[in-house]
């Protein structure tokens, strides 16, 4: 069997120092990613961890501008069905959000890592290569989706960043899209027709990414339950990574 070659372009680069544990919360809109994050980075600094909770830090330049655009004139509509002007639109916007990927990655959470003892990204890594499965299979339904993941895989392998543990709240999507609508996040309109339409597709691409990394996405089911019962599975999982003794965090 042949060489997985985004899984030996993604070895951490031979430059890089000793560096912290990396924790990214991975789900759809709505999931309930922040509010954990910021629970469970109370939790570990109460433990004794250096800890840093990410979510956007400060840009400059051509990636401020490229964020502004993305942020504030899409080319995804977020209005009526969604979808793009011109087929090609998705593939552009699929580069340009990786653009801003690659420069987070780089420039934000390596540095991070290397100053502090657990990172937490509180809007998830996987998240994007999810965003880019579910637009590019929308526009390319005849193309296997594995297919379009392997691609985009070799496409981000050269800088990105693999979690240590993603903690995947698996929650189902009309959940989310209610959660979303009552805090009125998630960027655009969560109770749009576009967010109805997408958000399925939007999960099954997370389904996707969980099943081709087994070893590194933790799927925990949220449904109807409360923050402190989520974060005790957490601790459950984290236990080995931080070697810890399970229920240190609580």
């Amino acid at each position: 069997m042949a060489a997985d070659p985004a899984a030996s372009r993604a070895e951490v680069p031979p430059y890089e120092a000793a560096r912290g544990v990396l924790i990214t919360v991975e789900g759809i809109w709505g999931g309930g990613k922040t509010t954990t994050a910021t629970a469970l980075s109370a939790r570990l600094t109460a433990a004794g961890f250096s800890t840093r909770v990410l979510h956007y830090g400060p840009r400059h330049g051509v990636i401020e501008r490229l964020s502004d655009i993305l942020d504030t004139a899409p080319l995804r509509r977020r209005d009526g069905i969604g979808g793009y002007d011109s087929a090609h639109h998705a593939t552009v916007d699929v580069l340009l959000r990786l653009c801003r990927e690659s420069y987070n990655h780089r420039v934000l959470y390596r540095p991070a890592l290397a100053e502090h003892d657990v990172v937490v990204i509180d809007h998830g890594v996987y998240s994007k290569l999810a965003y880019a499965l579910a637009v590019l299979s929308e526009q390319h339904p005849d193309v296997d989706p594995t297919l379009l993941l392997d691609q985009l895989r070799e496409v981000v392998a050269p800088w990105f960043l693999h979690p240590d543990v993603a903690l995947w709240l698996d929650t189902p999507w009309p959940l989310a899209r209610e959660r979303a609508i009552a805090r009125g996040r998630g960027g655009g309109n969560p109770g749009s027709v576009e967010r109805l339409l997408f958000l399925p597709r939007y999960s099954h691409a997370y389904r996707l990414l969980a099943d081709a990394l087994p070893d590194r996405v933790r799927r925990i089911r949220v449904g109807t339950r409360t923050t402190p019962s989520v974060l005790a599975e957490i601790d459950e999982l984290l236990a080995p990574v931080l070697h810890i003794q399970t229920g240190a965090l609580r």
